[in-house]
Parts: structure tokens; sequence; C-alpha cells
């Protein structure tokens, strides 16, 4: 019995290490990338990553998930050890990141970073729930839970505070969407999803009162936009601040029955003020991004031989003027969508020769939006010298990993 015991544990033990091996050598064989700089700021790539698809030669197995950047490609299907964790793990560290490693036990639990605001001498957290139960009465009300936590970073305590508040029957989500300190008042903005008969996002203002703890919510009546939702309704609301900008202004842009329209809303007073953008109005229709005082409108060229690359305006919410501040026949955004803003930089992947359509992009580009200069230019190159042009042919890009969120 011992001599079977001992063979199969000696089967068992090759089998393992033959699969280790095969599974090691296939690694091996998937090429190593590196963001190279070609010219500019190197700083401006520190801490990013590309995402991409390498497109091997096995017609099974054929496309593996490539995370690139300054150091090297993580190939995340190829782990050894498979668990949700290293499936989902990002080559990235973020803001949300070092929040862990500064304040661990404040952190747990805490995900959104639209819901954090930071200063030297504190970090909140503003999170709201919504009770997931149904009801068919349409003047029921919803429990929904307020959930404050702010950190003060000089005497590492804690002040939390709690509050229910009674939504309409039909909220099935809530996001906080960005948080300001206004005095000894946190002001969040978030969005209320309604979602029985149609989908309508509602903006709301929760003020909370540090000293006295008191909370109030203020929805945000804003012209020609709804607040409940009747049959087929649609209207989609977003907000054009980035994340963790400290600003005394929120640009909203509201998208209901194929129309744009967009508000400028005073952080302190609430108050609302639309931006028709007269004269301009077609840049309703482009992306938007709101940092500091300006709002960036990105315009994509349709897309065509003798037609190609992007337009940036900037439109200065305290002088009312616009600016073209950037102007690009090279880059064919409407092919490439794959572009991302972190402050006042717009990142691109983008391939320079658009003759096919369907390209491999592996070239990335940092526009400076304020003086519209080419700041940064890389490229995803394989450290495979024998077969860089194979390996750069086979490598398709599709995201930009900034660490913002």
């Amino acid at each position: 019995m011992r001599k079977y015991m001992v063979t199969a544990v000696l089967v068992v033990f090759a089998v393992v290490t033959i699969g280790t091996y095969y599974v090691q050598a296939s690694q091996e064989t998937l090429p190593n990338y590196k963001l190279t700089m070609v010219q500019g700021d190197a700083s401006l790539v520190e801490g990013i990553a590309l995402y991409g698809n390498y497109l091997t030669k096995d017609s099974v197995f054929g496309i593996k998930r490539a995370n690139i950047t300054t150091n090297g490609t993580d190939y995340p299907d190829e782990k050894l050890t498979i668990s949700s964790q290293s499936l989902n793990r990002r080559p990235v560290n973020t803001q949300l990141d070092k929040w862990r490693d500064q304040h661990r036990q404040f952190m747990r639990g805490k995900k959104n970073l639209a819901g954090f605001y930071e200063n030297q001498d504190m970090l909140a957290y503003v999170n709201w729930t919504v009770d997931k139960q149904q009801s068919n009465d349409p003047s029921a009300k919803k429990n929904a839970r307020l959930s404050i936590s702010v950190l003060n970073k000089q005497k590492d305590n804690t002040q939390e505070i709690r509050s229910d508040i009674n939504v309409d029957h039909d909220v099935s989500d809530i996001y906080v969407q960005n948080v300001q300190l206004v005095d000894q008042e946190l002001v969040a903005m978030v969005f209320l999803n309604h979602s029985a008969k149609g989908y309508v996002s509602e903006p709301q203002i929760i003020r909370v009162n540090l000293t006295t703890k008191e909370i109030t919510n203020e929805p945000l009546v804003l012209p020609g936009a709804k607040s409940e939702a009747a049959n087929g309704d649609n209207q989609f609301v977003r907000l054009a601040n980035q994340n963790l900008d400290h600003s005394d202004q929120w640009i909203l842009t509201v998208s209901k029955d194929n129309h744009k329209k967009a508000y400028q809303v005073d952080v302190a007073t609430g108050q609302i003020s639309p931006l028709a953008f007269q004269g301009h109005e077609i840049l309703l229709n482009n992306i938007m991004n709101a940092y500091g005082q300006k709002i960036y409108f990105l315009q994509k060229a349709v897309s065509g031989k003798e037609n190609i690359g992007f337009t940036v305006i900037s439109y200065d919410l305290v002088s009312k003027e616009y600016e073209t501040t950037l102007k690009n026949t090279n880059i064919d955004l409407s092919e490439n969508i794959t572009y991302d803003f972190k402050q006042d930089y717009l990142y691109i992947v983008g391939y320079k020769n658009m003759g096919n359509r369907y390209f491999k992009g592996n070239r990335l580009y940092v526009f400076n939006l304020t003086s519209g200069n080419l700041e940064y230019k890389g490229k995803a190159v394989s450290t495979e010298v024998t077969n860089q042009a194979e390996d750069e042919a086979n490598m398709d890009l599709n995201f930009i990993d900034l660490g913002q969120y």
C-alpha cells in the first residue's frame, strides 16, 4: 500500500512540476512592453498605466490582457494564483491607495473617490445609501442613510455623523459626485436615480454643519430638467468638475430627449445659472471638462482622409471669453476613443497613421490645455529588440488609467 502511495505522490508531483513549467514557459513567451518617452516631461506619466490586449498566435486563447507601465508589463490573466484580488488589482497607486496607507482605520469600507474632501487639517467622506425595498405605492417613501466621517489629522480622531432621510419610492441608487468645504460646512453634490418608469437622474445638494451636526438636503430645480420619472423618461446628469478639484462652482450637464443643457451651481449659495453659450451653442454637443475657472470642450473632427484631428476650446467662467487653446490635425479621435483629462492636461492614446480604421494604437500623447503644447510623447515599446515591430503590431491599447478613481 505504501508503495502505491509513494507512486501516487510522485505522479502528482510530476504533473504539478510539468504544469508549472508550461505555465511559466507560456508566460515567458509573452513580450514585455514598457511605456518609453520619445520626448517631453516624463513626470507627466509617473504612476499611470496603459491597458490593452496582446494578440497572440494561439487560436484558442488569442487575446491576453496587458497592463503596461514605465516599469514593464503585467498580464493579469497569467497569474498562477488566481483570485478576485489578483485579477482586479490595478497596476497604479491611486489616491485611495495612498490614503489607505496613511489612514488605514479611517479608510475601511470607503471606496468612492468622489465622496472625499481633503485639506491639510481634515479628510472627510460622505456616503448616502438607499433601501433597496420596492413599493408599488407611488406616494410611499424610502429610507436613505446618510453617513459622514471626518478625520482630524492633527488629533487623529474621527467624527461620525449619521442621519436617515426619506426619498421617493422609485429612487434606486444615490451617488455622491463631489464634496467641498464652505466655512465649517461640508457641501456635497449627489445624484438620485429614479427608475420606476424611466431613468431620471436628479441632482441634490447635501449640507452638513460640522459644528452643530445639522444636515439639510436641497433639491436643485434646474430649468428644463426633471425631478421625477414618468413613463419612458430618460435624463442623464453629469458633473463636469474633476474628482477632488477644490472649486466654488459646480458645472452640470443635463442630457434629455437628445438635447443637452449646462448649468453653473454656486457651491456656497446653491444659486443656479444656466450656461447658454450664446453664439456657441454647438459646444454643448462636445465633451466637457471643468477645472478651476475654465470649461474645456473637446471637439472631434468628422472622420475622413482630409478631415481628421480635434480642437479644444476653453470658456472662462469669470471673463466669459472663449479661446481655441489647441488644434490638432493628425490624431483622429473619431477612431481613437482612448483619452482622459487630468487637471488641465489631455491624455490620448493614438496612432499617427490612420490609413486603417482598425489600427493598433501604441502611442501616448499629453497636451497642456492652457498652452496647447504637446508636453509628452511616448510609446509602448517591446523590450524584445528582434521582435519589436511584430510585437508593436500585436498590441492594441484601449484604456488610460491615471489613478483618478
